[in-house]
């Protein structure tokens, strides 16, 4: 079994036209390669029941996750979620923002801080774009078990959901995924 799983930024739902959404439709012209090998794409939002969500994945015992995430969901929802799953995990990151779990906390995604990704997580690609300080932007990474250095995109946060770039890369990714 083998898991595909797409993570909304903030503010996005999985009703709305967002590239999250869009990624995950793409994703799914993939639906043949995943019926020969027993996958699934799911579709999630930044604040889902992360550890419900994590035993529900766990049951299916898959042999490996791969996450793609936008912003919170890059930074909030994917640690939240990969940090429970028994399966390795690979990801393709999009502008990934800090979320502190406390509100006081809540300033830091307007400043350069450090994602702690989960020791059993890949990151295979990573596209950030660089704003103003006033202007909200993705983090670096920290841990995990690999980690490649970040693509930097001429794009705002609310575009580089929608990029070529992220969405081609996603795409690869999960086309060698499938192929395993």
């Amino acid at each position: 079994m083998k898991v595909i799983i797409v993570i909304s930024g903030f503010t996005q739902k999985r009703h709305q036209k967002t590239g999250s959404r869009q990624l995950w439709r793409e994703l799914h012209l993939l639906d043949d390669l995943c019926a020969e090998r027993d996958a699934i794409i799911d579709l999630r939002e930044w604040d889902s029941d992360w550890e419900n969500y994590a035993k529900f994945i766990n049951s299916l015992e898959p042999t490996e996750v791969l996450v793609c995430a936008y912003s919170w969901g890059g930074g909030f929802g994917m640690p939240e979620l990969t940090e429970r799953l028994v399966a390795p995990v690979t990801c393709v990151l999009c502008d990934p923002v800090y979320r502190s779990k406390t509100v006081l906390g809540r300033w830091a995604s307007f400043c350069d801080w450090k994602i702690e990704v989960p020791k059993n997580v890949t990151v295979v690609k990573h596209f950030i774009q660089e704003a103003k300080w006033w202007e909200l932007d993705g983090d670096r990474l920290k841990g995990g078990k690999s980690l490649c250095q970040p693509t930097i995109l001429d794009y705002t946060h609310t575009e580089i959901d929608n990029s070529d770039e992220y969405h081609k890369a996603a795409v690869m990714v999960a086309k060698e995924y499938l192929l395993k």
